[in-house]
């Protein structure tokens, strides 16, 4: 979605015209120039890269901002408001500048600006001396002295001055608009009426450019010509004297040339719009006026200026963006205000030029107007009204709509003044005095939308109206506890009238704060006047949660006792003088097996079992058909010439019992047997073809049939897989039905069965244990918290803390030696256990409501496999909470023995988000010392009493939010923080008081408003320093960064992306957000380094394609990060690669699920081998990504990416991933390899 910047030129007079071109910066790209290289610099060259702009790391695009503004010692309003435009400009045709703009003679170019940077300049130039210019004249020139080339923009008042200005901003380099001709037409004009004299020595220069304020466009182009004719040169132009004069016979342009060389170009030479002549100054030779040939337009309508119409949704956070002062979509284009100054404290004012300049694409001129020049505000786009002495702040104050006796002495004023003129919003800008209006203008231009320091992790305004919104609604502890204490109060006035001599109080928030039962406690006292009171405070942080729903350590009957038994007590006894055999079907390792059936065998023949005709087959019960293939049927042929072996498998269809069947693929039991073709091609010394798969509609399960070379058969045998049927889910028997391979033993004597019965294997006794009690415990936990009902969705989230599962069972656990499959019974089991308690909950809100329950708590199985046959053994714990969701509950005890209870939830309401209308600085003090925010309310009284008698109770408490409550929970807030609690939380560095605007009307409005304040008494947290995750005393001496051995857990990436950062300037890291377990989250952007105070992320990634490689969404596919890891350190440190970051820039998040990550990586250094989908989604079962569209996502994680996106707008977004390394197995789910959510 890359686009070129573009211009728009807003002309003066009638006509009035809005048109778009590519900006001229956009011409053939030239490295920065030392000034030698450009003395001889004009008019047609000032915009081109290497003159005012510059391109200080190689990579063609303008990042800095080589001019410099001089103005007078105290430079006047006009001055002042020439400065802006120009600087607009300067800032339009740059990615990257440093702000302030540079003042003084310092620059490569200086711009001489008016009369008093003319005086200091000290620049004598006979014929630009402003009492020459007329009334409502200006001009832009390019002189030189002192050996170094100056603009001068000067004026012969201050009309002129302005209208000198705007040539500059938006006419230069060309005639009238951008999108009209440039000026270096004018001089192939002029070359080619030379060359028909053959004046081919001959230099041209363009020096001048003149504009009056009533009229587009250039009046008057100013060209030097150098020439040792000077009458030959007089007589090349004489033609151009008469406007109507036509060409001499061989004039001819470059640019006109056709096909004919013969041919005379059509070209009406200076037929330009806007140029009305052109002065031709010929050294030793006369000066001659040339008029310009264009038409004039015909009279029309007058279009309007674009992007004029209201702001609606404009406030302090979004003042750079297409909701503020810019417009556009998706990129910003233009710039969708104008400047107005006053008369004092407008020093700054250059710099908000820049700045409106710098962050968008387009720039709309005239960008400033004096406010004595505006008569009709109501029609102009948004004002910002800057400085002191502008009549239209002066109004605003005299109408109530800004308080400007409020601001303290040195003080900075920062106002959105909605509906200011008409529907027009206004920002003001002012002060108490000049001093207070610079320091704000300061903020604004310098600093905003951040509090202070600039970069991508620190504090901005945005950022504590999301914070604050989040609180206010009750969606972080601290709102959580504030808007708790504030329900505590409500239930104390309820309860008034009652003698309470005891009361227990729980409170159940999110994150307890250390000591809040204390504080909870002391509040209860003064609110009760109890005697007892007795506090519980329930934790609802899923990490710790304080209530236990289940527990217990439990060791399960071992499948191999089981096989003992019936051996000990059916076989062992009927084993005399008999031939024996043994078929067994158990899940355990095949070293297990192989023991297993020697002792079985010798204790048969002891039992007085035929030696000659006893045995004893041990198959593995977990992949039946593989056992079969590979235990028994490899042995038989081995040493046989094998030309094909065809393994017949039975199409899996719904069984008979249950044709409803949707958990089934038709291929399960060729899933079973996989992969045997492969391993039987490498034991069998095979080609892989010459192993092949039929898929059958009728007779055994599996069938294999193996011939020679000949074609002759070597073997032919059938085989059938034990299972049973079993519920999906014990709690919802009729949702679905599946097959599960079970354990089996069947023995024979002389024939005789002797036992032919299942033996349930180690998986499956704790399945049924897990669906038996653990899975209803947590069923009936939050049936009974939500009254039998629990809302689907993810309204009530999480519903429990977390399901930790620790198992430890002798099960088959090893590599086949093909590519990295495993047999792992354990592996599938905890995808069952992860999978589905996920599916279990979201049926158990299908089942309720008819919507799933989504984000349900955290779910990790801990699987510690073993091979010593012994019994399985667990230790399952579950906790949750004390209440359905955050609430308050009051039980307690009057006088006479009555006992009562009264709860109110603590809700996450609707709360619309909070808005960003004032702000005040002060002189001498970074940052904003008091920002003031409306927050819409739906009442001004707390109605909740009255509305729950025509609606539902939660409907009031989460819909209907008043200013009693928001201006009581913002106290509670504050309270809170004095007494120690949530310090860091609302608290951040450079940000001062905390103005709260609870207001219930639709527009703002002083009279509809209950106010409240939040004093800066928390102490913020230290702001994200990359550095910290470095080594000590690290530093790089060329050595890889990024190992390709083992999966890289969060911490090792985020360590590796600080050492890049360190390493290399191309680097830069940041913060980009946290996760909902609170790891930081950091992204790092690769581009040329940039050394400018400012740079801009629109014209950064308009200038050149962006593309951001996004890792870990599924964060048990470990390659991903791996893989952007790696390459960003290709990208940094190999020459060819590196180059690259001239062209595009790359972004990289190696990291959006860190909590996941950490989770599989714990995990993989227990069992390295397995999937481990418990670090697959985020901590809550739902993918990191859910939620992220909602106002208040459960994961903060998921909006990682959208804030990316919006702040790059890239050409290309990469979501790596990976695949698990081997089969998914899932035993109790129809081998389908659910992934859910």
């Amino acid at each position: 979605m890359t686009s070129s910047p573009h211009l728009r030129s807003h002309p003066r007079s009638l006509t009035r015209l809005c048109l778009i071109l590519i900006a001229a910066s956009l011409g053939s790209p030239i490295a920065g120039l030392a000034q030698d290289e450009i003395k001889r610099g004009d008019l047609v060259k000032i915009f081109e890269l290497g003159h005012m702009v510059a391109d200080t790391n190689g990579d063609s695009v303008p990042d800095f901002v080589q001019a410099s503004l001089l103005m007078g010692a105290t430079p006047s309003t006009a001055e002042l408001a020439a400065g802006a435009e120009i600087s607009s400009r300067l800032g339009f045709e740059t990615m990257a500048m440093n702000l302030p703009i540079s003042r003084g003679d310092g620059g490569l170019i200086p711009i001489v600006i008016g009369r008093g940077g003319l005086s200091i300049a000290g620049i004598t130039t006979p014929g630009l001396d402003p009492t020459s210019l007329d009334s409502g004249e200006g001009v832009v020139a390019v002189v030189e002295s002192d050996d170094r080339v100056w603009v001068l923009v000067i004026g012969g008042d201050d009309d002129g001055l302005l209208a000198a200005a705007r040539l500059f901003s938006g006419v230069l380099p060309h005639t009238r608009t951008l999108s009209t001709a440039r000026l270096s037409q004018i001089r192939e004009d002029l070359e080619a009426a030379l060359q028909v004299e053959n004046l081919n020595d001959t230099s041209i220069r363009i020096s001048q450019a003149r504009a009056r304020s009533d009229q587009d466009g250039i009046t008057r182009l100013i060209v030097d010509v150098t020439t040792e004719d000077p009458e030959a040169a007089a007589n090349a132009f004489d033609f151009l004297t008469a406007i109507d004069g036509l060409p001499p016979t061989g004039y001819k342009k470059e640019s006109d040339s056709t096909e004919d060389d013969d041919s005379t170009s059509q070209h009406n030479p200076l037929d330009y719009p806007g140029l009305a002549s052109v002065e031709v100054r010929i050294s030793g030779g006369p000066a001659m006026r040339l008029p310009g040939r264009a038409r004039p337009e015909r009279p029309g309508p007058i279009p309007a200026r674009p992007g004029s119409g209201a702001k609606d949704n404009l406030d302090l956070s979004n003042l750079y963006t297409a909701d503020g002062l810019l417009g556009g979509s998706p990129i910003p284009n233009r710039v969708d205000a104008v400047l107005v100054p006053g008369m004092v404290g407008l020093t700054g004012l250059p710099d908000l030029g820049a700045r409106l300049g710098l962050e968008s694409t387009g720039l709309t001129v005239p960008l400033v107007h004096p406010s004595g020049s505006i008569e009709d505000p109501e029609s102009r786009p948004t004002m910002i009204l800057a400085g002191k002495g502008n009549h239209l702040t002066d109004q605003l104050s005299e109408d109530g709509r800004i308080d400007l006796e409020a601001i303290d002495a040195g003080g900075g004023l920062i106002q959105i003044v909605p509906d200011a003129f008409g529907s027009k919003s206004a920002l003001v800008i002012t002060g108490s005095d000049d001093a207070g209006a610079e320091r704000a203008l300061q903020q604004v231009a310098m600093s905003f939308p951040h509090l202070g320091e600039r970069g991508k992790d620190r504090p901005t305004v945005n950022d504590v109206e999301r914070e604050l919104w989040d609180a206010l609604s009750g969606h972080t502890p601290l709102g959580q506890a504030a808007t708790g204490m504030y329900k505590l109060n409500r239930i104390g006035q309820a309860l008034q009238g009652e003698d309470i001599v005891a009361a227990k109080i729980l409170m159940s928030v999110e994150k307890a704060a250390e000591g809040l039962d204390r504080w909870v406690e002391s509040r209860a006292i003064n609110i009760f006047g109890a005697d007892q009171v007795e506090v519980q405070i329930d934790n609802r942080d899923v990490l710790n949660a304080s209530t236990k729903i289940y527990h217990e350590a439990i060791t399960f009957p071992s499948e191999v006792d089981r096989f003992h038994a019936l051996m000990s007590s059916h076989v062992y006894p009927s084993a005399n003088g008999r031939s024996v055999k043994i078929e067994a079907r158990l899940s355990e390792p095949p070293e297990v097996r192989t023991r297993l059936a020697n002792d079985t065998h010798a204790a048969l023949i002891e039992a007085g079992a035929n030696p000659d005709g006893t045995e004893v087959v041990v198959l593995s019960a977990f992949k039946q058909g593989y056992s079969w293939l590979y235990d028994v049927i490899r042995p038989r042929i081995e040493d046989q010439e094998i030309g094909e072996i065809e393994i017949s498998f039975l199409r899996n269809e719904p069984p008979e019992e249950w044709p409803q069947q949707a958990i089934h693929t038709p291929v399960r039991w060729l899933h079973e047997i996989f992969p045997i073709d492969e391993v039987l091609a490498r034991d069998l010394g095979l080609e892989l073809d010459q192993i092949r798969f039929a898929e059958v509609t009728e007779g055994p399960i599996y069938t294999v049939r193996v011939t020679d070379r000949e074609g002759s058969e070597i073997l032919s045998e059938t085989f059938e897989p034990h299972y049973v049927m079993r519920p999906y889910f014990d709690r919802f028997e009729d949702y679905e039905k599946v097959r599960v391979t079970t354990g089996w033993l069947r023995a024979q004597a002389d024939g005789d069965i002797i036992v032919d019965e299942r033996i349930a294997t180690d998986p499956e006794t704790f399945w049924d244990h897990f669906q038996a009690t653990v899975l209803p415990s947590m069923y009936d936990h939050v049936m009974d918290l939500h009254d039998g009902l629990p809302r689907g969705g993810s309204s009530d989230s999480p519903f429990f803390g977390e399901l930790i599962v620790e198992l430890e069972m002798s099960e088959p656990d090893f590599r086949l030696g093909v590519d990295n499959e495993i047999h792992a019974p354990m592996d599938a089991l905890h995808e069952e256990i992860y999978f589905g308690t996920i599916e279990f909950f979201d049926m158990l809100g299908r089942n309720s409501r008819g919507q799933g329950i989504q984000f349900p708590g955290r779910i990790v199985p801990v699987m510690r496999p073993k091979g010593d046959g012994t019994a399985p053994t667990a230790e399952i714990s579950v906790t949750g909470f004390a209440t359905s969701r955050p609430a308050v509950v009051v039980s307690y005890e009057t006088t006479d023995g009555t006992h009562g209870q009264e709860r109110l939830d603590i809700p996450k309401t609707s709360l619309a988000r909070p808005s960003a209308r004032m702000a005040k600085v002060q002189t001498g003090q970074s940052g904003v010392s008091h920002l003031a925010l409306r927050v819409p309310v739906d009442t001004d009284r707390d109605m909740r009493d009255s509305l729950i008698m025509v609606a539902r109770e939660q409907s009031v408490d989460e819909r209907m939010v008043s200013a009693e409550m928001v201006t009581g929970v913002a106290r509670e807030i504050e309270a809170l923080r004095e007494a120690g609690m949530y310090e860091s939380e609302l608290a951040w560095k450079d940000l001062g008081t905390i103005e709260l605007w609870a207001e219930w009307t639709h527009e703002q409005d002083p009279e509809s408003r209950r106010t409240a304040f939040i004093r800066p008494n928390g102490t913020p947290l230290a702001l994200p320093d990359w550095r910290t995750l470095l080594p000590d005393t690290w530093s790089y001496e060329g050595e890889r960064i990024v190992q390709w051995d083992t999966p890289i857990h969060p911490a090792e990436g985020d360590e590796m992306l600080a050492k890049m950062a360190e390493a290399f300037p191309e680097a830069t890291m940041y913060r980009a957000g946290r996760s909902y377990l609170g790891r930081d989250i950091w992204a790092m952007d690769l581009m040329p380094e940039i050394n400018a105070s400012h740079w801009s992320h629109t014209k950064a990634t308009t200038f050149k394609p962006t593309v951001i490689y996004s890792a870990r969404q599924h964060a048990n596919e470990v390659s991903s990060t791996s893989h952007v890891l790696r390459h960003a350190e290709l990208l940094l440190t190999d020459p060819d690669q590196r180059l690259r970051l001239r062209d595009v820039n790359v972004v990289i998040h190696p990291f959006l699920n860190p909590d996941g990550a950490q989770t599989a990586y714990d995990l993989y250094r227990i069992t390295p081998d397995y999937i481990l989908h418990a670090g697959y989604l985020g901590p809550l079962g739902q993918d990191a990504t859910s939620g992220s569209e909602a106002d208040h996502p459960i994961y903060p994680e998921s909006t990682v990416r959208d804030r990316l996106w919006n702040t790059w707008l890239p050409d290309i977004f990469l979501n790596p991933h990976g695949y698990p390394s081997h089969q998914v197995v899932q035993l109790f789910s129809e081998f389908t390899g659910l992934v859910r959510r």
